[in-house]
């Protein structure tokens, strides 16, 4: 196993030493979570480290998708730019609200589940003619939205051809999903965390004086890894172990 780090130190150390290539890594977060901005960091981590990001966009107009990934700390139009991203822009393609901006933006004509995966090879096919970048990291924003605009059964079906898709996963350095909770069935998160090898959830709850987040460190498929639960947000960044009474660590 090639084990790469997620540029982020703490997150390293709480999936058991970095992220295996090749993999999955699912983000779940609640409604009112900061947890979404987690693969929006990895994906500018992993940018800054020279990997090509590949960004699968089934939520936003591409504006708004902008100012989102800002927020966060990625700038796409500037890496987009520079060559250090491209956008694959489902929801553009179907709502018609993509400008092509600055050359990075792909959209895919006639958008139809049947031939999606062959359209997204031959986009993959010329991301990689105009770089001389060997890998990606993709990171597809979200599945939530995916399920929204091909329904959930489509939408499990498409992703397990996804994952055997040897043209895509033969460049991929791993990939990264996020998912909201608050806005899928059971059964569709069940197997997306089935589908995934590495999954974090965040949990937040409002108290009086802010809201407070939970980290749960679910699964990782390195040997080093245990489940762990961590009190995250603006003031534990790197996440604070919880504890419960004698000292010890919690895990779920």
């Amino acid at each position: 196993m090639q084990v790469v780090t997620s540029g982020i130190d703490h997150i390293d150390a709480a999936i058991g030493g970095g992220i295996i290539k090749g993999s999955g890594f699912l983000v779940l977060y609640d409604s009112f979570s900061s947890g979404w901005t987690l693969p929006f960091r990895i994906l500018k981590r992993q940018i800054d480290r020279g990997v090509l990001g590949v960004f699968i966009n089934y939520n936003l107009p591409l504006s708004r998708l902008l100012l989102r990934a800002r927020s966060a700390g990625l700038d796409i139009e500037a890496e987009g730019k520079r060559g250090n991203l491209f956008v694959i822009d489902v929801f553009g393609s179907k709502y018609g609200s993509s400008n092509g901006s600055g050359g990075y933006v792909y959209t895919i004509g006639g958008f139809n589940p049947e031939t999606y995966i062959p359209k997204l090879e031959q986009i993959y096919e010329d991301m990689f003619s105009r770089t001389d970048r060997t890998e990606a990291v993709d990171f597809l924003f979200s599945l939530d939205g995916m399920a929204l605009e091909l329904g959930e059964g489509l939408s499990i079906k498409l992703i397990r051809r996804l994952l055997s898709n040897h043209v895509i996963n033969g460049r991929r350095l791993f990939s990264l999903y996020l998912l909201g909770v608050d806005r899928v069935s059971r059964e569709f998160l069940s197997w997306n965390v089935e589908f995934s090898d590495y999954v974090i959830e965040f949990s937040s709850r409002k108290e009086g004086d802010g809201i407070y987040e939970e980290m749960y460190i679910i699964r990782s498929p390195l040997p080093q890894f245990e489940p762990r639960a961590y009190r995250y947000g603006v003031r534990f960044p790197g996440g604070i172990p919880r504890t419960i009474p004698g000292g010890r660590r919690t895990i779920l």
